[in-house]
């Protein structure tokens, strides 16, 4: 998409959604600054692993996670590599979500890899693999030939009625509860063929892991199943919800895998208050690739990036600004529109927070921390689950501070009784 020329196409360029084809990365990506990103880290540790080495992928929601990882499925050496790359979102049910569940889906989409690239499985181990599940999902043939007649696969058949079907889920559930080291046998015989066939190393690359739908849903499918995680015979990238990094027990799960790789959000201020110039030009650019610079009226734009700070609310701000300011009638966006957006934004945030989360965000505004254990961690996993308060990474190390959003609230939340 060309660089938005007027109010509708800017609107319409500042979509909140991950950059996935080649023509946007073209359009829209931009390199995060440093000497190393975090996606070239990782794309060496895969071309240069001698194993099958198994990855966590740590960053704050709308850091950018989706597209570095699409990012990363591009940059892989296609002539070496394998990559399944999905969404649970897209195919399990994530308020009803269980990890029985996600490793009949991890297998099914192994399955269906082969399917994609013309891969003749082997017929024993394919027969296996298919009576198997058709026996722990109690499905039909009737329901298969049903389906199929719609244009879906076998394997999009499966995930299909486990997404919808509560009875499918727990009939899984009731079969996998003593067999689960079967179906990850069944997974790496799978596995084993396909890379045999292909002649590729197989890369998985699982997204939305850290967008479970409730905290102790996420910490017991990471704490309590870790060891199962590392069990798939290729490599495996699992995203992972950083706040649960700050929990005690994260240092027992990291040490089990084989790296973790932290996508921050890039600092428009140093900790110590003076302005991070690396971070301000990458906003900037994100920006300019996306709408001509005779749109913005004077100093919008810095104003903007450093009202949000965040990648995914600096997007969400310029979008409102640009229906603002195309409902006005105008040529431009101008301060005002922004100023408007940032306080509808704002206000979302402040109806939700108590006064035990505006008192712990005045002490982490002070003190520019966040980890911490006892009685008030999980108060502050709360805030950075969120986003209301947001950490960073510049020369002195990480820190952390209060959404740049509230800023203004500051003074008002200090003066409440």
């Amino acid at each position: 998409m060309p660089r938005a020329k007027n109010l509708k196409e800017a609107y319409n360029n500042f979509y909140v959604e991950p950059l996935k084809k080649d023509q946007e990365f073209e359009d829209f990506y931009v390199e995060r600054p440093g000497s190393i990103s975090p996606m070239a880290d990782l794309k060496d540790r895969i071309e240069l692993a001698s194993r099958k080495e198994k990855y966590l992928f740590l960053g704050f929601r709308g850091s950018g996670k989706s597209t570095e990882l699409y990012r990363l499925e591009a940059a892989l050496d296609k002539s070496r590599f394998l990559v399944v790359n999905y969404s649970i979102r897209d195919d399990l049910n994530l308020s009803d979500f269980d990890f029985r569940d996600f490793f009949v889906s991890m297998a099914l989409k192994v399955y269906d890899i082969a399917r994609v690239e013309g891969i003749a499985l082997h017929p024993d181990i394919e027969k296996d693999f298919q009576d198997f599940t058709k026996r722990i999902t109690n499905i039909t043939e009737e329901e298969v030939t049903s389906q199929s007649s719609a244009g879906l696969s076998w394997s999009q058949i499966v995930i299909l009625k486990l997404s919808r079907e509560a009875k499918t889920r727990q009939c899984l559930r009731t079969e996998l509860d003593q067999k689960i080291s079967d179906l990850i046998q069944k997974l790496n015989w799978l596995i084993v063929d396909i890379e045999e066939k292909s002649e590729k190393e197989l890369v998985i690359i699982v997204d939305d892991l850290d967008k479970l739908a409730r905290g102790q849903q996420s910490e017991d499918f990471f704490y309590k199943n870790y060891q199962l995680l590392i069990e798939p015979s290729c490599f495996v990238v699992y995203t992972f919800p950083i706040p649960l990094a700050f929990h005690p027990q994260y240092e027992n799960v990291r040490h089990a895998f084989n790296g973790d790789v932290i996508l921050l959000q890039m600092p428009v201020w140093k900790r110590n208050g003076e302005r991070h110039e690396d971070g301000r030009k990458f906003y900037t650019d994100v920006i300019s690739r996306r709408i001509e610079p005779d749109l913005l009226e004077k100093y919008v734009l810095e104003y903007a990036i450093e009202s949000t700070g965040k990648l995914s609310e600096l997007m969400e701000v310029m979008k409102e600004s640009s229906l603002n300011a195309f409902r006005m009638g105008q040529k431009s966006i101008s301060k005002d529109d922004v100023a408007a957006a940032l306080e509808k934004l704002r206000m979302t945030f402040d109806r939700t927070l108590t006064m035990a989360h505006k008192k712990k965000l005045l002490e982490i505004n002070k003190c520019k921390e966040a980890r911490e254990e006892g009685p008030d961690c999980v108060l502050t996993r709360e805030l950075l689950f969120s986003l209301t308060a947001v950490e960073y990474e510049d020369e002195e190390g990480r820190w952390c501070e209060i959404n740049p959003m509230l800023l203004p609230l500051v003074e008002k939340w200090s003066q409440s009784p």
